[in-house]
């Protein structure tokens, strides 16, 4: 595989999704992994589940995936009210096979050159890697060189620096060393939380180690419309232009 684009977080939108993957297209990238949540806040869950099908992208599971095709547990009974009303209602707007296919979907993509999941190595339910504090904590765990995750909604790269807290940064064009371990955040698809609202991705080419990134604008005014539509709670419209 010459180029390899990641996308996370897409959180039932879109409108964001077909146009990141339009972008991804552009760059003539190989092959695609989405590193979870497809699902949750958006307003298009079952539209995202089919076009992941369709193009046959490797997946794995997400924290909103998860609580999506759990009924009645607890854990969806802790959440915020507004997560879980978003919870509940994407519940009630996908077939029994997306849900099966949802609740199949690994914890980690184990591949030559990489590992992915959605969160962090952390040996707890869906830890965050979003600055120093947290990737320090998730490299103490991670027992590969390079991870790409996402859950955070920001694109943040970050080194193991031995003896001193991890390099944290903004992801930019670069070429990764990887002579210490590597997590790459991708980013968010739909829910970007690093105030730009465009939807994020992020490509790889293995044999150069050279890590990009791939903004792509997107109709969230048709978005936030479909949102407040269907009932859904008014934050996750009103954050979409904010990219927060």
């Amino acid at each position: 595989m010459n180029k390899i684009a990641f996308i996370s977080d897409i959180h039932g939108n879109i409108e964001a999704l077909t146009a990141i993957l339009a972008k991804i297209k552009e760059s003539a990238c190989d092959k695609i992994y989405c590193l979870g949540d497809i699902v949750g806040y958006g307003p298009n869950p079952d539209e995202c589940i089919s076009l992941i099908r369709e193009l046959e992208i490797e997946s794995v599971m997400g924290n909103h995936d998860e609580y999506v095709t759990l009924l009645m547990d607890p854990r969806v009974e802790r959440l915020r009210e507004e997560v879980r009303e978003a919870i509940y209602w994407t519940q009630g707007h996908l077939s029994m096979d997306d849900l099966r296919w949802l609740s199949n979907r690994p914890m980690r993509i184990v591949t030559e050159h990489f590992t992915c999941l959605h969160g962090s190595f952390i040996p707890q339910p869906w830890g965050y890697c979003l600055d120093e504090k947290t990737f320090a904590a998730n490299f103490q765990y991670q027992d590969v060189s390079l991870a790409f995750c996402g859950h955070s909604h920001s694109p943040l790269v970050g080194i193991n620096i031995p003896g001193e807290m991890p390099h944290v940064d903004f992801i930019r064009r670069k070429v990764l060393e990887l002579t210490e371990k590597t997590m790459v955040n991708v980013g968010s698809v739909g829910q970007p939380r690093d105030s730009d609202p465009r939807a994020c991705a992020v490509t790889y080419e293995p044999e150069t180690r050279c890590l990009d990134i791939i903004r792509a604008d997107y109709d969230y005014a048709a978005t936030q419309a479909k949102i407040r539509e269907r009932g859904l709670p008014e934050r996750f419209a009103s954050r979409l232009p904010l990219g927060r």
